[in-house]
């Protein structure tokens, strides 16, 4: 009789929740998503988390990354297209200077924020970008992947679980018409949508 030899695990991370993807052009990637795999609506965001946005931290340098954002979903798999429009060093522009463009990360909203970086940097994961979160004593932090695993990891705090419900949220109420839901930033949507993090 076989015995299941995972059985003891626990998923510190949760299930993956977030793909990211990195972009050269997000009108095109999002048109391909919506017209050719029937994937929609998508939230658009033109200036991201603003301009200029909040500083964040690349291997412990300060830099300032403005980007394009939309976000989507495959079920209750969040989509992440990111456009970088400036030129600021990211895991982004190094990714796209690799000449690769496509999945670049995978999100997670953990439930125990601690213990989940303890566990992934235990297994050899490096942090390499911190983006302070406003207002939240926890930031989200990508990790470069060992090199059998591919992908960065996102590790994003439980607080943070609120924005991705709202935008899930606004999603499934789109009737129909412009499958582009557009904002500025994300901050003008986190206020639309009375996002208040206790």
């Amino acid at each position: 009789m076989q015995t299941d030899q995972h059985a003891d695990l626990k998923p510190v991370l949760g299930p993956a929740t977030q793909l990211g993807f990195v972009v050269r052009d997000l009108d095109a990637a999002v048109r391909h998503w919506i017209d050719v795999l029937g994937i929609g609506p998508f939230l658009f965001l033109e200036n991201g988390t603003g301009r200029p946005p909040n500083p964040s931290r690349f291997r412990g340098e300060q830099v300032s990354i403005e980007m394009r954002l939309a976000f989507g979903f495959i079920g209750d798999v969040q989509l992440e297209l990111i456009q970088q429009v400036n030129d600021a060093p990211s895991p982004y522009t190094e990714f796209l200077a690799s000449g690769r463009e496509g999945l670049q990360h995978l999100g997670y909203w953990v439930p125990d924020y601690d213990e989940a970086r303890r566990r992934v940097e235990q297994a050899g994961y490096e942090a390499e970008l911190v983006i302070p979160i406003v207002g939240q004593d926890q930031s989200i932090v990508y990790y470069k992947s060992p090199s059998v695993v591919g992908p960065m990891l996102e590790i994003v705090p439980p607080r943070w679980r609120k924005a991705r419900e709202a935008v899930s949220e606004r999603l499934k109420s789109w009737t129909g018409g412009d499958p582009l839901i557009r904002y500025d930033t994300y901050g003008d949507f986190l206020t639309d949508a009375k996002v208040v993090f206790d």
